[in-house]
């Protein structure tokens, strides 16, 4: 479609929206960029000719399709760029907005074509942490999507944009109009190269099949390369996704190709782009393997889910570090992590890396306080007539649970621990800062924001608290350990009452987060 051939659309309201260049396009339309920097056209296309669909029945369809999404109750803080207002005749088309400096995550996916080196590219755009974050807050969007049993039908890197700014990773998706509740999807909607290979042999869309684009386009954001473009595409007939005279690529399409990092069929190797070992993690290499594997293609209830990615990739993007030398990101290897450097770099490779800080998070009972408190109101408990209620157990009390672990960059600049690093959160809470560790001229300054205290220390020696919104500097941070409850409460709040139960006792840990330098 020449971008020439139209100047301007009139929406329903009668307001004229001047357009400027193509963005994108996904299954069903094309995206234009206006003269408004925060208003998107979207107009659906003829697949074939690429030309603007200008005819009265369509026109109704489409406007009767696009009020079944806009009834949608999907809640206003999901960043879903909704359409705001239809076409005008004869476009079958709508306005939608979105923020200033977005674009397309096809910019974070390298070309297949072998002219770009990988490293150079990850650099340029970002880097591995920067891509964790970006595909994290995605999976964040379609896991609240899915608990409204909302399929979004065309997951592609046409309809997602992400910040322009390297260092904003905030993540919108566009092209509602597919949207429909699971109950009620009679669409068959994909984009080339990332459908689920149930909708290539003429199954509705699903979750499902949701879950399984959005896996292609994780992994050839992180690897850059397609899950299935290997050897066998590459080099079978001399062609790939785009030759239309290859079998391999329709059967790797509809999941009759083995996926190219498949531990069991090595039929189709690809060794170009990130390999396994320095994108993936030891969960995130699973839920690909959840999705590639032999299961995973032909089973879509198998799959994994979305909030599976999202915990998986939140998890990746706390293992990166920051190289002194070219100033990339990399995956730190938690069985080597005295060892791990910087893949992507020669000098990082070659010379000692700096040091980072590894936050090693863990929960532990506080054995004396709980023994001394819980077993004397569950006996309480049971002597007015309860129901026998066990009392603790020290062998329990004294198990040590490891959390987590979270990376911080050993220099100058802000550093965070967010509330899922400090309490039990629930995935429906709101992400937010807990801790800031802020690094300047080797000082470090460890400041509460949160509305407890905290107790700070070493192994061998006690500093007191730090009081909400209150901070302690430091000349050495490493061997500091922050002591606090799991829960926001107060201990009290979980005892002395009538329903009081051993299940409560699990309430009652405290974690400590100890700062080790590596």
């Amino acid at each position: 479609m020449e971008e020439s051939n139209i100047q301007f659309v009139i929406d329903e309201n009668g307001y004229k929206h001047y357009l400027e260049e193509v963005l994108g396009g996904g299954g069903q339309g094309v995206t234009w960029k206006t003269k408004d920097p925060n208003i998107l056209i979207k107009m659906k296309v003829n697949p074939s000719t690429g030309e603007p669909v200008v005819d009265d029945d369509e026109y109704e369809k489409f406007k009767r399709e696009l009020d079944e999404v806009r009834i949608l109750d999907i809640p206003a803080d999901i960043h879903i760029a909704k359409p705001v207002s239809l076409l005008q005749k004869p476009y079958c088309g709508y306005t939608m907005r979105l923020l200033n400096d977005m674009k397309p995550i096809k910019h974070w996916i390298r070309p297949f074509d072998g002219t770009t080196k990988p490293g150079l590219f990850l650099y340029n755009t970002g880097g591995l942490r920067h891509r964790y974050e970006l595909l994290m807050n995605t999976a964040e969007i379609f896991t609240r999507l899915y608990a409204h049993s909302t399929v979004y039908a065309d997951i592609s890197p046409e309809n997602i944009f992400a910040s322009g700014n390297l260092e904003s990773s905030e993540v919108w998706l566009i092209d509602a109009d597919n949207m429909r509740y699971r109950f009620d999807v009679g669409k068959q909607i994909q984009t080339p190269g990332y459908g689920a290979p149930e909708i290539m042999k003429g199954e509705l869309n699903s979750l499902q099949a949701d879950e399984y684009s959005f896996a292609i386009l994780a992994h050839e954001i992180l690897t850059m390369n397609s899950p299935f473009n290997g050897e066998l595409l590459t080099d079978g007939d001399g062609g790939g996704w785009d030759d239309e005279e290859v079998d391999y690529a329709d059967l790797a399409s509809k999941g009759e190709v083995a996926w190219i990092y498949d531990e069991n069929d090595d039929s189709n190797r690809c060794h170009t782009g990130l390999g396994p070992k320095y994108a993936f993690t030891k969960n995130i290499k699973k839920l690909f393997e959840g999705n590639f594997g032999e299961k995973g293609r032909h089973d879509p209830l198998s799959r994994p889910k979305m909030r599976d990615w999202y915990i998986a990739l939140r998890q990746a993007a706390n293992l990166t570090a920051k190289c002194k030398y070219c100033g990339s990101t990399f995956l730190v290897q938690l069985e080597d992590i005295q060892n791990c450097k910087c893949p992507f770099c020669k000098i990082g490779r070659e010379n000692d890396r700096a040091p980072f800080i590894a936050a090693i998070i863990m929960d532990y009972f506080n054995v004396d306080k709980i023994v001394a408190n819980v077993n004397e109101e569950i006996d309480s408990f049971n002597a007015d007539g309860g129901y026998g209620v066990e009392t603790v157990s020290l062998d329990l009390l004294k198990r040590k649970e490891p959390v987590s672990i979270k990376i911080i960059d050993n220099m100058d600049g802000d550093y965070f621990l967010y509330n899922y690093h400090t309490s039990d959160t629930s995935f429906s809470e709101r992400v937010e800062k807990s801790i800031e560790i802020e690094i300047s001229k080797g000082e470090y300054t460890i400041r509460n924001l949160m509305n407890r205290s905290v107790r700070i220390g070493t192994p061998n020696s006690d500093y007191g608290e730090i009081m909400p919104n209150s901070s302690k500097r430091l000349s050495d941070i490493n061997n500091i350990i922050l002591t606090m409850s799991v829960l926001r409460g107060d201990m009290t709040d979980y005892l002395g009452d009538e329903e009081f139960t051993t299940d409560d006792i699990m309430h009652l840990r405290e974690r400590k987060i100890q700062f080790v330098l590596v």
